[in-house]
């Protein structure tokens, strides 16, 4: 008797917890991330305006979301503090979100190329100060092709930072839907 009051109430207190909904991003049929109400979300608008905040729930294809932005401010000491200004409530159709930032657990390093700009700038610094230094011609015949494959890469980092997206855009790769 006891144990079938038990499996009971575990059975209970299982789909009590249960989510309600569910707002899915997927690339092509692959899900990439999942919010729940209770969540934060950081989102642009169809307008273009980056709107964040906490959702509030989540129905059919509609959300409702407490606008927030949590800024770094001073404190009476001068120490930075974080602070959170609310908004209000914010209901929206889930087609009304244009894009969502890009997570940065990807080599973004690279990609964005930030790493080619910062290496090639060094090495052409570095190349002139020895150049100084030793008292070498800094546009001198064995230096030049140097100094012209490290301009390469700074302006292959600039094609890259040029090229690089920081959003995902949802449309016909990214999508986003609910899921009851």
């Amino acid at each position: 008797m006891k144990l079938t009051v038990l499996i009971i109430c575990c059975c209970l207190s299982v789909g009590g917890a249960a989510q309600k909904d569910l707002l899915l991003l997927k690339h092509k049929n692959k899900s990439v991330q999942t919010w729940t109400s209770g969540s934060y979300i950081l989102f642009q608008f169809s307008s273009k305006q980056w709107i964040e905040g906490i959702i509030k729930s989540i129905k059919n294809d509609s959300l409702l979301i407490d606008q927030i932005q949590v800024r770094q401010v001073g404190n009476q000491f001068g120490y930075p503090t974080l602070d959170t200004v609310h908004f209000g409530l914010l209901k929206l159709h889930i087609n009304e979100v244009y894009g969502l930032p890009q997570k940065s657990f990807h080599t973004n390093m690279l990609n964005n190329g930030t790493l080619f700009l910062m290496g090639s700038t060094a090495y052409v610094f570095l190349n002139i100060v020895n150049s100084l230094v030793k008292n070498d011609a800094i546009l001198g015949s064995d230096n030049l092709p140097k100094l012209g494959i490290a301009v390469g890469g700074f302006i292959l980092g600039k094609v890259l930072q040029r090229t690089h997206k920081n959003i995902i855009q949802i449309g016909p790769k990214y999508t986003l839907s609910t899921i009851k």
